[in-house]
């Protein structure tokens, strides 16, 4: 069996509220830090894992950085666990956002598409199994990434979303079979 977790960045300091998507200088909390912390000693009591990937946006970065310092694992940045992609809707307040913003293909053409974000995230998933193949891998990502590779996993429909729970420091395991794609289970971390 191999065990991937995915980890969502701690909380995000951005007392005004907005979308910051894939904006710069958007790093974590105090509250962040202490939730990171936390997820470290759930993965060292369920894994540990030994290879740990992030985005490259600062938040999954300094994230990732706690998790390095407690479970002393380098950090492999890869840009397909990336935030996703709103254009013009960064640095907008929330409710600024259509309704429903993800769709399968786009809802929105500044907003990426859900296919896109599975793509890239179930992409790299099969090239860091292949390099890594002995490994227990944990990747840093962030909400809407991860999620649209969970309901894939679990054959549950895109309109699940937006209620699915994965609070900022959350952690999901997925097991695979042995050399195989096939998942035997997915579970919470917590």
């Amino acid at each position: 069996m191999t065990t991937l977790y995915l980890v969502r960045h701690g909380e995000v300091y951005n007392p005004q509220g907005i979308i910051y998507g894939r904006l710069p200088g958007f790093g974590l909390s105090e509250h962040g830090q202490e939730q990171l912390r936390a997820a470290a000693e759930k993965l060292r009591a369920d894994g540990p894992p030994t290879v740990l990937y992030a985005s490259p946006m600062q938040r999954a970065q300094e994230s990732a950085a706690i998790l390095n310092a407690a479970l002393g694992l380098s950090i492999h940045t890869d840009e397909r666990l990336i935030e996703t992609s709103i254009g013009s809707f960064q640095g907008k307040r929330f409710e600024d956002l259509p309704k429903p913003y993800i769709s399968e293909e786009g809802a929105h053409p500044e907003i990426e598409a859900a296919s896109s974000m599975r793509s890239r995230l179930l992409d790299w998933v099969a090239d860091a199994r292949k390099l890594h193949p002995q490994a227990t891998l944990a990747a840093v990502s962030h909400r809407d990434p991860i999620i649209v590779a969970l309901l894939y996993w679990m054959g549950q429909d895109l309109a699940a979303l937006p209620e699915f729970a994965l609070e900022p420091g959350s952690i999901y395991a997925i097991e695979f079979k042995k050399g195989s794609d096939e998942i035997t289970s997915i579970r919470a971390l917590g």
